[in-house]
């Protein structure tokens, strides 16, 4: 029986005590890309270590790079290179459970990690292990912070039947069936997994980065800064502090559905955003100038007139605000962001959208004088007053609650409208 569970429990993997470079690979956007070479460690003994991972990212880990992986009870172990058993029926969660515990500073920027099971990659990627394996699916949170984070992960595997003959362990050269007697479930097979979780960054005076990407930007101490983001899409131009501190500074240009159903399609208006995610503070000895830049391409059948558009801003609350007057619009504005484009001087990065049409703000406001005796019984659980305005839930990254509120609201408010559009 033991010879059984050892064999059973001890998978033949790909065992290794150098770097790694290829097993590992993130699915953004389904591109695969690999890890680089120096951030990623694969002992072979059942570890494996993993630098600069990114917040906000998909991560694809066979679990092969664990190496040998072999039970607690050293009468179970035994050497992989002379058994071996599928590694699909490791990540079987029918014959094994899975059990993830997470420690350290990082372990609230892992969103959640899963065992996948027959997986393959080699589509994505052709540094991926050529035939379907088991991976472990780990998913990373957002996060604003500039330092680095490590989360260490424990994962137990432990077998769930007692009957033999739900495993299937062949002999090395897969000819016989190996093994009797029954399974002791209680036995479990320890891997440690260790992540440093850090978002992406950028130094420098002059920087170029892609919309939607994560970055922290390091300013040049006391000389001029420019960040340009995608193809001119927006642009920020400051003079950094003596110390000038890192900021977050990634732009979405995402679509928030519910701003286009609440207050874009009642007009047929066509937005364009502009979510500078997490809304932070530039380390600048004077305001900075932003630009937002011309977000549709010349080409198109319909190009509205810049001159004439309308600008506004999204509070952390979920209104709108008009500030189409506090910005300014040139073609060039070689004198700062050097982008064309509508600016504005502003110490706070916040969340914008362009509009070819005026847009009815009062649209979210909802009037009720028809409140009965029975409404007001009931305002201790449902409470709102006359005038109170329905907050759109926007998916901006900063509207945590403000589905919430939408919700209250709209048990008393007869009249308020429904969210249906959803929106990188």
């Amino acid at each position: 029986m033991r010879k059984f569970l050892a064999s059973l429990l001890a998978v033949s993997m790909i065992a290794s005590m150098s770097v790694l470079s290829s097993a590992i690979m993130y699915n953004d956007d389904e591109d695969g890309e690999e890890i680089d070479s120096g951030d990623y460690y694969a002992s072979g003994n059942g570890s494996v270590s993993i630098d600069n991972v990114r917040p906000d990212t998909t991560y694809w880990l066979p679990i092969t790079d664990f190496g040998d992986i072999v039970f607690d009870d050293p009468a179970y172990q035994v050497d992989a290179t002379d058994v071996t058993t599928s590694v699909n029926e490791l990540g079987d969660t029918d014959l094994f459970k899975w059990s993830f515990d997470k420690d350290g500073d990082g372990r609230s920027l892992i969103k959640s990690i899963t065992v996948v099971n027959d997986k393959n990659l080699s589509t994505v990627n052709g540094n991926a292990p050529s035939s379907r394996t088991t991976y472990l699916k780990i998913v990373t949170n957002q996060t604003f912070e500039d330092d680095e984070k490590k989360a260490t992960v424990e994962i137990t595997i432990k077998p769930k039947k007692s009957d033999p003959d739900d495993y299937t362990y062949f002999s090395r050269d897969n000819s016989s069936l190996i093994g009797s007697g029954d399974v002791e479930t209680s036995s479990e097979a320890t891997l440690n997994l260790t992540l440093w979780i850090t978002n992406y960054e950028i130094s420098g005076e002059d920087a170029d980065v892609e919309t939607g990407d994560g970055f922290v930007f390091d300013p040049v101490d006391n000389e001029d800064n420019t960040i340009v983001y995608g193809d001119d899409r927006a642009a920020i131009y400051f003079a950094a502090d003596d110390d000038a501190d890192k900021f977050y500074a990634k732009l979405s240009t995402k679509s928030m559905s519910e701003i286009y159903t609440e207050y874009g399609d009642p007009v047929d208006a066509d937005l364009w955003f502009y979510d500078f995610v997490g809304n932070n503070t530039i380390p600048s000895t004077s305001r900075a100038t932003l630009t937002l830049g011309i977000p549709w391409d010349e080409d198109d059948d319909y190009v509205p007139d810049p001159t004439n558009v309308y600008i506004y801003e999204l509070d952390t609350d979920g209104y709108l605000t008009d500030v189409t007057d506090q910005f300014t619009y040139s073609e060039d504005n070689d004198s700062t962001t050097g982008i064309e484009g509508w600016s504005i001087k502003t110490r706070t990065l916040g969340t914008y959208i362009v509009s070819d049409t005026e847009l009815d703000l009062d649209v979210a406001y909802v009037e009720d004088d028809t409140t009965t005796s029975e409404e007001e019984a009931s305002s201790d659980t449902s409470s709102t007053s006359d005038g109170d305005k329905t907050i759109p839930n926007t998916g901006s990254s900063d509207m945590v609650n403000v589905a919430v509120a939408a919700a209250v609201v709209s048990l008393a408010a007869a009249g308020a409208l429904a969210f249906k559009k959803a929106s990188k």
